[in-house]
């Protein structure tokens, strides 16, 4: 397994946690409402969507035969969508201005946009 693999399902372990545990504060009363989006792309980009970029870097390659090219990019591409997550949570939790919200937002856009390329070279290269 790559080590892209391995950080996309490790951190979507984590961001899943941190998920659950916001929603838990929020539901206590301990913290705002306003962290709600936050709580949302925690559960998605975060658990979802990092477990659905481990699990096809590491099964897609196998299913079509051929060996992952690009392990390099695709670390760089988990790197990228942690960063915007991370960075788009805390924006809306700590209600940053929503231009440091949208430069976030355009890093995790980026890291979906590797994914998409990199999946389309093993599906058609």
């Amino acid at each position: 397994m790559i080590l892209a693999s391995r950080l996309a399902l490790t951190s979507a372990l984590v961001w899943f946690g941190f998920a659950n545990l916001l929603g838990l504060l929020m539901g206590l009363g301990v913290l705002p409402y306003t962290w709600r989006p936050a709580h949302a792309h925690l559960q998605l980009i975060g658990f979802v969507g990092l477990m659905i970029y481990g699990v096809s870097y590491h099964a897609l390659p196998r299913f079509r035969g051929v060996v992952f090219r690009r392990a390099g990019v695709a670390l760089i591409q988990v790197v990228l969508a942690n960063l915007g997550l991370l960075g788009m949570a805390l924006a809306w939790g700590l209600a940053w201005s929503p231009t440091i919200w949208g430069v976030f937002a355009g890093v995790s856009t980026l890291a979906g946009l590797l994914y998409i390329l990199l999946m389309l070279e093993v599906l058609w290269v």
